[in-house]
């Protein structure tokens, strides 16, 4: 879908201002088909705790660091686990159900695209590395609650792009009244997030600098794959109070 994005601005700014909400812990992905009670306030990034292993798994293969798909997952998941949080990941019901039209692995348009051998060059990681690593993530969340994967219904309606500049607010990412939907980047909190992950995990030869540069063409590889030629915006914050500029076209 491609919107006349300044002409909308005003209509943006609406749904904005209706839709703000509390930040809270936790990460969940960009994917515009959230509920407002689902994963309401999390860091919203791509693949949620998922995107941040396909980051590592990025940087190992650039690296040649040696890490196992399985090993990636790990030192994310034991990171999350000494904070006393969820691992989050979603799927979608077009997957779960078994009536997808191709051979997906997961309803996450961030983790599933990467898989895809024409695609994957894109995130400068295998294809095969994410499909074990997406097996794994399954087989462990059968048996770990710290494990979490939402299943997300409908289908993707979004409107634009929201991209976040606040530590205390977000976004819900669709509004159940009005019937819109967007993609939400929690980009000031997934930074902070991404370099204590880096600090925490401590792997020899990772540094944030690298984490981030790949975490950002991955972002891009998945607005592409996903919203092109939707409009982008930035939403700021004075106090609770947003404001909302239109900044580009996905290209």
């Amino acid at each position: 879908m491609i919107v006349d994005a300044k002409t909308s601005l005003a209509k943006v700014q609406e749904y904005v201002s209706l839709n703000v909400v509390q930040a809270s812990p936790g990460r969940k992905c960009v994917d515009g088909r959230y509920l407002p009670n689902q994963a309401s306030g999390m860091i919203a990034r791509p693949g949620g705790d998922m995107g941040y292993v396909m980051a590592l798994l990025a940087v190992n293969k650039r690296k040649n660091l040696g890490l196992s798909p399985e090993e990636c997952f790990d030192e994310v998941y034991k990171v999350v686990s000494r904070r006393k949080e969820h691992f989050y990941m979603h799927t979608d019901h077009h997957v779960e159900s078994g009536h997808h039209a191709h051979k997906t692995l997961i309803g996450c348009g961030h983790v599933a695209k990467a898989a895809l051998e024409n695609l994957c060059k894109e995130y400068e990681v295998d294809c095969k590395d994410i499909e074990q690593v997406i097996i794994y993530a399954r087989k462990i969340a059968q048996t770990a609650p710290t494990v979490e994967i939402v299943n997300l219904k409908g289908d993707h309606e979004e409107s634009g792009v929201l991209v976040i500049h606040s530590e205390q607010y977000s976004v819900s990412s669709q509004d159940l009244i009005s019937g819109k939907m967007f993609f939400v980047y929690d980009v000031a909190r997934d930074t902070r997030f991404l370099r204590n992950l880096v600090e925490e995990m401590a792997i020899p030869g990772v540094n944030f600098e690298e984490m981030k540069k790949v975490s950002d063409l991955q972002l891009q590889a998945t607005l592409h794959n996903l919203a092109k030629g939707l409009p982008i915006y930035n939403v700021n914050f004075k106090g609770k109070i947003p404001s909302v500029s239109f900044v580009s076209l996905v290209q």
